[in-house]
């Protein structure tokens, strides 16, 4: 569907929508970093996809060059205009899982070069580490991530190395890539290698659907911390510097002129805490009596 101009239109339109704005934010940080092997680019993520609200995580090594557009903003999305993105949307409709359900991003989130296809190298793994930590605490909701292929299941099991408070809540499925060239080989390996990928995504769909089949409803939103105002007072919010994570109602945001960090005081056990954080930190608010 990127190929219909309207819905290209309609996706970039949307890309600061409150679903997607906090990792698009991450996105444009990547982009800043420039790797020494990558061309300072990491395709922002798609709003039809479910971003902070996502169950599922779909994991790929790394966008291919290949696939990259020639014009206009470069998106991720399972509508792109290329035989991968027609198999992940084809899985997706075959497990029943709507788009709005799934995260879609790649272990080492740059552009490589055009001659570099293979599997990711150690570099590469470990320069997209801290990157998926940040992601990970930008999509809370997120209960289950689909290994799609070695590569990614490598990368995993680094991150958990590294982050193991990061991936307690989640639930890894290994599988297989989506792309047509991995269902080469004889009949059988090729019925094989589909039902493997089938399998996972209806695995996946059953660990994030209650008994009813809906969708658990979201019960938190994220704000940064410049943009908090009277509104979200009284609120149950959580925020952390790095060290310290405060989980409480927000009683006070203070940020004396733009250029200080914001001093946020929150309940906590009864008492008042405050904490000192950057404009851009992300705050976690959380609806209804903010239970987690």
């Amino acid at each position: 569907m990127m190929n219909d101009p309207d819905f290209k239109i309609s996706q970039e339109a949307e890309l600061w929508a409150e679903h997607v704005a906090p990792i698009n934010s991450l996105v444009k940080d990547l982009c800043a970093q420039n790797p020494a092997d990558a061309g300072a680019s990491v395709p922002f993520t798609a709003p039809l996809h479910g971003g902070t609200d996502a169950t599922i995580l779909c994991l790929m090594p790394a966008p291919e060059a290949a696939h990259r557009p020639q014009e206009g903003l470069d998106i991720l999305s399972t509508e792109d205009d290329n035989p991968l993105a027609e198999a992940y949307s084809e899985l997706l409709a075959w497990a029943g899982i709507d788009a709005k359900e799934v995260l879609v991003w790649n272990a080492y989130p740059w552009y490589r070069s055009e001659d570099e296809t293979g599997r990711l190298n150690a570099a590469q793994m470990n320069a997209g580490l801290e990157p998926m930590s940040r992601l990970l605490r930008l999509a809370p909701t997120l209960r289950v991530v689909i290994l799609m292929g070695k590569g990614p299941e490598e990368f995993w099991a680094k991150l958990v190395k590294k982050y193991p408070e990061a991936v307690t809540r989640i639930t890894a499925i290994s599988s297989l890539s989506p792309a047509p060239l991995s269902a080469a080989g004889t009949k059988a390996q090729r019925e094989a290698r589909i039902e493997r990928r089938g399998a996972a995504m209806r695995e996946a769909r059953s660990l994030v659907r209650p008994s009813h089949g809906r969708t658990a409803v979201r019960r938190e939103t994220l704000v940064r911390a410049d943009e908090l105002g009277p509104e979200h007072l009284g609120r149950v919010v959580e925020v952390s510097d790095g060290n310290l994570t405060l989980h409480g109602p927000l009683l006070k945001a203070f940020q004396p002129s733009p250029e200080w960090r914001v001093t946020l005081t929150v309940s906590v056990a009864n008492q008042r805490r405050s904490l000192g954080v950057t404009s851009d930190t992300w705050v976690r608010i959380y609806r209804g009596t903010g239970a987690r």
